[in-house]
């Protein structure tokens, strides 16, 4: 669904790991929360390192505990009924090639506020499918979202551009593209 006028629901989607930086975005949360109450995050993912503990002890320091739900990891089919329970997905990692967190949520609808790193770029073009912001960059990342929330305009094109992105990507339109390269080759056929 579109997301037009987004409210301050976020979503973010990663394991718990220090590469994916999951404290940045409990400290956003905490930096949203004197203009937006309401706010809210959702943190889906397995633990893989001591991060998970460090960020719900950072939520509960920063006294936003209880806007913070943290489900675990959940089966790969559910991921499009939790993140359009969403408006807002934020990536915080350091490092990352072609995230699917990413493709997944830009095929939700959500405005996605992404660090800029490795491969995120070629992914998504800044203020075209998507805000780009420096890696654990709290001020930048709180920006992007605090646009996302105030430009109707803005919020809606990026939503509908994002989704068009990633719309080639379904399986629908890959597969017959695989079945065709691959029967090309087992009958000798260049591509």
């Amino acid at each position: 669904r579109r997301r037009d006028h987004p409210a301050p629901r976020l979503v973010w989607l990663r394991a718990f790991h220090a590469v994916y930086n999951p404290t940045l975005a409990v400290r956003a949360l905490a930096a949203l929360s004197p203009d937006f109450p309401q706010a809210h995050l959702t943190m889906i993912g397995p633990r893989k390192d001591e991060t998970y503990e460090e960020t719900l002890q950072m939520a509960e320091a920063l006294g936003v505990r209880d806007r913070l739900e943290t489900p675990g990891s959940i089966p790969k089919e559910d991921v499009p009924r939790w993140l359009s329970g969403g408006d807002i997905f934020i990536n915080t990692t350091n490092a990352d090639n072609t995230p699917v967190s990413v493709i997944e949520a830009l095929a939700c609808g959500l405005g996605v506020v992404t660090t800029n790193v490795g491969g995120i770029p070629y992914l998504v073009r800044h203020e075209q499918e998507a805000l780009l912001v420096p890696p654990d960059d709290l001020d930048a990342l709180v920006a992007a979202i605090r646009r996302l929330l105030a430009d109707p305009t803005l919020a809606g094109r990026l939503s509908q551009a994002g989704r068009a992105l990633v719309e080639p990507f379904d399986w629908d339109v890959i597969l017959p593209q695989w079945e065709k390269l691959l029967g090309d080759a087992a009958r000798g056929r260049q591509p």
